[in-house]
């Protein structure tokens, strides 16, 4: 059998700048011990893309970074622009959200984390995955999360509140995320939320309920709301935790759309629990009871969102602006990047790969 070592030869572990130097030699420490991968700690967001693009050109297989949500935002783009076959990318938990570890079942401590890509690379534990490729303007970005409302205002406020000059971010902390949710929620007017116009194509509005699911196929759908957030991904957790799309599947050509239609501060208050946790058929329940909107749910392959100017959004947890353009047109790229994942991850994609 191969040692772990030499098997890791194919493997670059990658370094997010803000990462702080004693958790570094930890990091560095664990990895030396147990393999012979390529360490690479990167300056700046800059210098990190730029690393990323050197793994590309090189003979290196496996791309881990170390790093959270934006990090890994960062990666997937490097990657899009040089588009070398045969790359696949990990990622520790290094963030304060960490929603993309959790999407694809990383594991917690750091050590459990080395051994589960150790195993991943030996068995070749590769998941081709979708991709969103948002256009605003002539700009193209790629990413699994775009969220509108609430949700962008939120990473708005934090970048304002908690703003750390070293490499142009924010601090890190679950704590700052909450204590700008919480300033943002005080202040916030369900009555005057601003109406978006989405239109969806090739696809179906999907409900899915306690007792009964729905369904409506559509070849284009124009659909207005006041929803307070607006969410697309191809993966289900943003944040800590946060199952903000919790009915995506990461590999099946299409992109899932909520609206968040909530009407006042109490219910989101009752229904705290199960918007975090994406018990949305429990939410809804409730909601037609009391003739409420509901959270609305579409499986689309592409959409428009006629936004207005100069309106904030954020991809992956990064914020973005749409300046003089008023749309953001968003479409699914199918199995567009290939993603190193735990061997758990993997077998619930591959279930029949070991019968005879």
């Amino acid at each position: 059998m191969m040692n772990s070592k030499n098997l890791m030869t194919e493997c670059t572990f990658l370094i997010n700048p803000t990462r702080h130097p004693s958790s570094t030699k930890v990091l560095k420490k664990i990895l030396k011990k147990k393999t012979d991968a390529r360490i690479v700690e990167a300056s700046s967001i800059k210098t990190l893309r730029k690393e990323v693009e050197n793994f590309c050109l090189r003979d290196s297989k496996y791309l881990v970074i170390w790093g959270g949500d934006g990090t890994v935002h960062q990666a997937i783009n490097a990657m899009m622009q040089i588009q070398i076959p045969g790359k696949a990318l990990g990622f520790l938990r290094g963030g304060t959200g960490n929603g993309i570890q959790d999407s694809y079942e990383i594991p917690h401590f750091l050590t459990k984390q080395i051994n589960t890509y150790i195993n991943s690379v030996k068995n070749s534990y590769i998941e081709s995955v979708d991709l969103l490729k948002v256009e605003v303007g002539s700009k193209i970005v790629y990413g699994q999360l775009l969220g509108i409302g609430y949700d962008a205002q939120v990473v708005k406020l934090r970048k304002l509140l908690f703003f750390k000059d070293a490499h142009n971010t924010v601090r890190s902390g679950m704590r700052y995320y909450l204590i700008s949710a919480l300033k943002l929620f005080r202040k916030l007017d369900f009555r005057n939320t601003t109406e978006i116009e989405l239109t969806f194509k090739r696809g179906k509005y999907a409900l899915k309920g306690i007792k009964i699911n729905a369904e409506y196929p559509f070849k284009t759908l124009i659909r207005k709301t006041n929803a307070v957030i607006i969410e697309i991904g191809t993966r289900p957790y943003y944040g800590r935790l946060f199952r903000i799309c919790p009915d995506v599947v990461c590999n099946n050509g299409n992109m899932d759309a909520y609206l968040y239609q909530f009407s006042n501060h109490l219910t989101v208050l009752l229904n705290l629990v199960s918007i975090w946790n994406g018990w949305h058929h429990r939410i809804n329940a409730r909601l037609a009871k009391m003739r409420q909107p509901l959270i609305e749910r579409y499986e689309i392959k592409e959409t428009i969102i006629k936004t207005g100017k100069n309106v904030d959004f954020h991809i992956d947890g990064e914020l973005f602006n749409t300046g003089d353009t008023d749309e953001i047109r968003i479409s699914i790229i199918p199995k567009a990047i290939n993603f190193l994942v735990p061997e758990s991850f993997y077998h619930k994609f591959h279930p029949f790969e070991n019968e005879t």
